[in-house]
């Protein structure tokens, strides 16, 4: 039988293949004598390997970072040696390398072509750090990088900056413009800050409408600031509103996630200061962080075991000095914080979604005192109801008032919403559109604190009110003695009146103020003059002839001082 031609079998092989064997002197092993290379190996490696007789001369020509010699007598002598991947220069080309010994002290080095897999999951880790929609790299790219550098940035003991960057209200782009418009403000937004993408100076898509911009190896606080204001600069120029908030290692903290969230309660702040500027960190706001925190979890019980309480405030008017009506005003009282402030808490149940179920308690409580009052008392006079922004624009919001007025059988006319001007800033239209129908139903509507926000003579124009109410700002100063104050009320009165509006004073706590709105013509009063916010009981005690009722005195829920806001 015939020896088997081994060239021919190893011709075969779709793999590259070299044989060498080691050429010595004495014991010592010099170099490796070319023997065999298969077609695969001169296509795929190198056709240069033909004029090559050693492996010192080919060596260059696979990579000279590869310590071909030390690999290749391990393989002589067969001890185990892991595969190897390198880059090819001469055809830029992966490879994984593995070399083995013989019985006869050859050594066969195969190669496999690599470049394929290496492409597709350099092409995979890309896709997982990069955001596909701005190009920038992403959170897992920055949850990465961010350790590394921060460890070198505590070795040269530089300062370190973290920039949160947020878009102003890009909830209402894409509520109004859509999703694609949303995505081009976006795209902008990386583009502006790639234009500062340079050593030192990084830039991640953080998530959603958030980007972090990573700042290295500032001199001073002070050139972080100057860093920062370029970029604000720049978004300014082209027009979008952003909020940051600033964050700095060492100073602020040395631990990665802290930073994180000091930039990103530094962000918050800078959005409730009016949005588009940005807010370097403070440990206070750490403290005001921590106590909206524990707010938030105990008003989530609160919600969860109804806490929650309801006063009323009575409403006179101010010619006839009859009842008008009550205005409903939640309480909330803790058993370890005391009196929680309205002031303090609605806000965080604003930004938290928990208004709706506080806004849903708080309707529901009102039109069932109401009509009991109605039943028992024969009380004809208005019941007024806050409404929050938030609770408005829910879209179910009027067929659950609706459900509510059939649950109660209450006439709308007897109640009043009251509404602040702030619902105008997100979309004014959708606004007013909700405000018609709840005046179609049959419901009475009130602009509340008139003067204090985004005050706006065509809102009254725009607006289906009934009511205005002439913020207590206005009225503390209204006998002053430059006269000032009371001719901006005493003008805004006679506007509104003129307008078919009755208007509301509120804050009333003075005689003097009395007298002069009351020459003002203005419509109602309310305020501890007249009555304080009492609760259920005793306003049934009033309403059944006991006019003492109104010297009955709540809690103070005005004071502050433990609350930061």
């Amino acid at each position: 039988m015939a020896e088997p031609d081994f060239t021919s079998i190893l011709n075969a092989f779709s793999s590259p293949i070299l044989i060498a064997k080691p050429v010595r002197e004495g014991s010592e092993i010099k170099d490796f004598e070319l023997v065999f290379t298969n077609k695969a190996f001169l296509d795929q490696v190198s056709h240069s390997v033909k004029n090559s007789k050693r492996l010192s001369e080919f060596k260059n020509n696979l990579n000279p970072e590869i310590p071909w010699f030390d690999i290749a007598e391990k393989a002589v002598n067969k001890i185990q040696i892991e595969p190897i991947v390198y880059y090819s220069n001469a055809n830029k080309n992966w490879f994984k390398l593995q070399m083995q010994g013989t019985d006869n002290g050859m050594i066969v080095v195969s190669l496999e072509n690599v470049t394929a897999v290496i492409n597709q999951d350099k092409k995979l880790k890309e896709t997982a750090f990069t955001d596909t929609l701005t190009n920038l790299p992403n959170r897992n790219k920055f949850n990465i990088d961010f350790k590394d550098i921060l460890a070198q940035t505590s070795f040269c003991a530089n300062h370190l900056a973290l920039l949160l960057v947020d878009i102003d209200n890009m909830k209402n782009i894409n509520d109004s413009k859509g999703n694609q418009a949303g995505d081009s403000v976006l795209k902008q937004a990386a583009q502006i800050l790639s234009q500062f993408e340079k050593k030192g100076i990084t830039s991640y898509r953080f998530g959603d409408d958030e980007f972090i911009v990573v700042i290295q190896k500032a001199d001073s606080l002070n050139s972080i600031i100057n860093i920062v204001d370029t970029i604000f600069e720049a978004f300014q120029m082209y027009e979008l509103s952003v909020s940051g908030g600033i964050s700095v290692f060492p100073e602020h903290s040395e631990d990665a996630d802290e930073l994180i969230r000091f930039a990103d309660i530094a962000m918050h702040a800078a959005k409730k200061n009016g949005k588009n500027n940005f807010t370097m960190f403070k440990p206070d706001m750490q403290r005001v962080f921590i106590q909206k925190l524990n707010i938030l979890n105990k008003m989530t019980q609160a919600v969860l075991s109804s806490k929650f309480t309801q006063v009323y405030q009575p409403q006179f008017d101010v010619k006839t000095e009859k009842l008008r009506g009550f205005e409903a005003l939640l309480r909330w009282t803790d058993e370890e914080m005391g009196n929680i402030p309205p002031s303090f808490f609605i806000p965080i149940a604003e930004e938290c979604g928990l208004i709706i179920p506080i806004g849903n308690w708080v309707l529901s409580t009102a039109f069932e005192t109401l009509k009991q009052w109605q039943t028992k008392f024969n009380f004809d006079g208005i019941m007024s109801i806050n409404i929050s922004p938030i609770q408005l624009k829910q879209s179910n919001f009027l067929s659950d008032i609706t459900t509510l007025i059939r649950k109660y059988k209450i006439d709308p006319s007897s109640v009043e919403i009251e509404i602040t001007e702030g619902i105008m800033i997100d979309n004014m239209d959708e606004a007013v559109s909700k405000m018609k129908s709840l005046k179609d139903i049959g419901f009475k509507i009130s602009l509340d604190d008139f003067g204090t926000g985004y005050s706006s003579l065509n809102y009254l124009q725009i607006l289906p009110l009934d009511t205005l109410k002439i913020d207590k700002s206005f009225i503390n100063d209204i006998t002053g003695k430059n006269g000032i104050q009371a001719n901006i009320t005493n003008s805004i009165i006679t506007m509104v009146s003129n307008m078919g509006l009755e208007t509301i004073a509120e804050g009333v706590e003075k005689d003097d103020q009395y007298a002069m709105i009351k020459k003002f013509n203005c419509t109602i009063i309310q305020g501890f003059l007249k009555g304080k916010p009492m609760s259920k009981e005793a306003c049934e005690e009033y309403l059944s002839g006991n006019k003492q009722a109104l010297d009955c005195l709540e809690h103070d829920y005005s004071r502050k001082e433990q609350f930061s806001e």
